[in-house]
């Protein structure tokens, strides 16, 4: 996947569309989790200036050659923990985090992190996916269940995702001291024929990625027959005039007072 898909796919104006209207443009964003940045990049359209952050700073050469190649020079990427952000006290404006509280035991502990590098009315957005709230219809339904059902059994196994944290983002935010929290739920819809395509095809390419094989294989969860069958599944799935999914994700806004 190139990073002209990833922003087709992964963009800030679908997937921070409810934080972009409240950032300014002299505002200093940081989008924490920040993966391989095609948030970040879509970040630095309506902001002063964005840095992304992430634990893993080997994926960012697609981003940082797009930026430079579409004059976007107010973006940039370090490495950092949320546990332990590199930024001043009280420095930022906006702390953006998309798929990244799912992945922390203690969001408060993150949250809390945050709250000390917002300025005092700074703005957190943050959303989570919520699997609970998956809706999948099509060809080879079982099969397509089934490639969740596994990955489920192999964060459990690891200890290290919580899928069902986008119902849970309020109470951590209040807890960490935040006012003004409202939370909601968006569910992202694949129901045309070129979202359908790009989601089957993705999860079909999931298949053959090394986490989710050897996941699986190592922990006997799944011989690699059942991976090679759920992998066509979508496949044939992506080509279908029936196929249609959607997915939910946990959102909330809140303000350092």
């Amino acid at each position: 996947m190139t990073f002209e898909d990833l922003l087709r796919s992964r963009s800030a104006a679908e997937y921070a569309d409810f934080v972009l209207p409240m950032i300014g443009r002299n505002d200093r964003v940081v989008d924490v989790g920040c993966g391989p940045g095609s948030i970040t990049v879509g970040l630095a359209e309506v902001a002063g200036q964005v840095t992304g952050v992430d634990v893993d700073d080997d994926g960012w050469d697609e981003a940082r050659t797009y930026a430079t190649d579409h004059g976007i020079d107010n973006v940039e990427f370090l490495e950092g923990s949320i546990y332990e952000l590199p930024f001043p006290d009280a420095s930022i404006d906006v702390c953006a985090m998309h798929s990244m509280l799912e992945t922390v035991e203690d969001p408060l502990v993150g949250l809390s992190e945050v709250r000390r590098v917002l300025k005092p009315g700074g703005l957190v957005g943050a959303s989570s996916i919520e699997y609970g709230g998956l809706i999948l219809h099509g060809p080879d339904e079982h099969l397509l269940r089934r490639f969740y059902e596994l990955r489920l059994a192999i964060w459990e196994a690891q200890g290290d995702v919580w899928p069902q944290r986008g119902r849970e983002l309020r109470g951590p935010l209040i807890s960490a001291g935040f006012m003004d929290v409202e939370a909601s739920i968006r569910a992202f819809s694949y129901g045309t024929e070129e979202r359908v395509r790009a989601f089957g095809l993705l999860h079909a390419s999931d298949c053959r990625d090394e986490w989710y094989v050897d996941g699986l294989t190592s922990r006997g969860l799944a011989d690699q027959a059942e991976i090679d069958a759920i992998e066509q599944a979508w496949i044939r799935w992506a080509e279908s005039p029936d196929a249609f999914a959607a997915f939910t994700w946990g959102r909330a806004t809140a303000r350092r007072p």
